[in-house]
């Protein structure tokens, strides 16, 4: 899961509460029916930052933890998920047109 935003504080406030709402959406069928969840399913938005599950700061920051990421995991391709939650449609697109033209073509 990836937000971008004018600054990390910026995408921090909109990601955290997205975040919040997927969880809850997510375990809505394990809670109904007492199953537990994944173990490592992290229970906090600051968890999933932590695990890496979640990216969210600028461009610049997103730009170097996805690099990190791919260079560790021996990756040539990546996955994101830019829509979650509750996240407003405006953060989506913003997100998904910085990846485009701020990060994309600098990965040369």
């Amino acid at each position: 899961m990836i937000v971008i935003g004018r600054s990390d504080t910026h995408a921090y406030s909109i990601a955290a509460p997205a975040y919040e709402t997927w969880l809850k959406n997510f375990k809505f069928l394990y809670d109904l029916n007492g199953i537990p969840t994944p173990p490592n399913l992290p229970l906090t938005f600051e968890a999933a930052v932590d695990s890496e599950l979640c990216i969210a700061g600028t461009a610049a920051f997103v730009r170097d933890a996805l690099l990190g990421q791919l260079e560790v995991a021996g990756a040539n391709y990546l996955l994101c998920q830019l829509a979650f939650g509750d996240l407003p449609l405006e953060a989506s697109l913003y997100t998904a047109v910085t990846i485009h033209s701020e990060i994309m073509t600098r990965f040369g």
